[in-house]
């Protein structure tokens, strides 16, 4: 599921590039006109990318880096939305959004690695322990050894 996009600009020259982006991208689209409005956004959800108006963003140096934090994972487009025109803003939109897509892939996929590599490690010890097990022990380690090998398992498919 793909969160919403925010943009956070005046409502008239916000509207136009949000019913494009919505209709071009088939994503829904959130627009507040301040930065205190979009602050309060961030903190009640989640979103794709937030698309700033340049001009924001210019005016107070120390509530934008505000915004920024708050972001956290969000990727930041600041733009001048008025000057830009709907193409340029969808070529960015998408490239963003692409971006973001990729990163995520790449990090499920380092974070699937590492737990293989874990549980490959504990799989190969607790084989260790069965072997090397009292009869008393045996039981319980059998049932870990088989967990372990489930989880692998689910890893690799």
């Amino acid at each position: 599921m793909m969160h919403p996009i925010l943009i956070i600009a005046d409502e008239a020259s916000a509207r136009g590039v949000a019913d494009m982006l919505q209709r071009e991208l088939d994503m829904a689209v959130e627009v507040v006109s301040t930065r205190r409005a979009g602050l309060a956004a961030l903190r009640r959800g989640d979103y794709s990318l937030l698309l700033l108006e340049e001009g924001l963003a210019a005016s107070d140096a120390e509530a934008t880096e505000l915004l920024y934090q708050k972001a956290l994972a969000t990727p930041v487009l600041e733009l001048n939305i008025a000057l830009s025109g709907a193409p340029r803003v969808l070529r960015q939109v998408r490239a963003a959004l692409t971006r973001r897509t990729y990163d995520q892939a790449q990090a499920r996929e380092a974070a699937a690695i590492e737990l293989k590599s874990s549980l490959t490690g504990l799989l190969l010890e607790s084989q260790l322990a069965l072997r090397e097990a009292q009869p008393g022990q045996s039981a319980k380690l059998r049932h870990l050894v088989e967990l372990a090998g489930n989880l692998c398992d689910r890893l690799q498919a």
